[in-house]
């Protein structure tokens, strides 16, 4: 049971180094913490509601899931080959399809959130 336990533990541990490695190596990753620092206090600042709140969080944490596991995959297919081959290069550009469905579906979830709240500051 002990040994278990600590293998849970070690495995958070190399969630967290993948983590790092996202966001120190990857451009877009940066970008997309950065988004998500602006869109939390300005959520609070808007007192959306709790299934704002909801729809949100689960933005942020889809588009980042999509940029590690993109990001993942670049780097398994750079071991496989850095010569260029054209499914690698397919793959990896519809990886990136992914990524960037999940950032527009998550930048208009946020205009549905704010836009009205912001206009309605004016």
């Amino acid at each position: 049971m002990i040994k278990f336990i600590l293998q849970r533990i070690a495995s958070f541990k190399w969630a967290f180094k993948g983590l790092g490695d996202l966001f120190s190596h990857h451009p877009n990753a940066k970008m997309h913490l950065l988004a998500s620092i602006i869109v939390v206090p300005l959520a609070f600042l808007l007192d959306v509601s709790l299934v704002e709140w909801c729809l949100l969080i689960l933005c942020i944490v889809l588009v980042m899931a999509m940029e590690a596991m993109n990001s993942a995959l670049e780097y398994l297919a750079d071991k496989v080959s850095l010569e260029h081959d054209p499914l690698i290069g397919k793959s990896k550009d519809i990886a990136a399809g992914a990524v960037l469905l999940c950032a527009m579906g998550a930048a208009l979830v946020g205009a549905l959130i704010f836009v009205p709240k912001l206009y309605a500051l004016l």
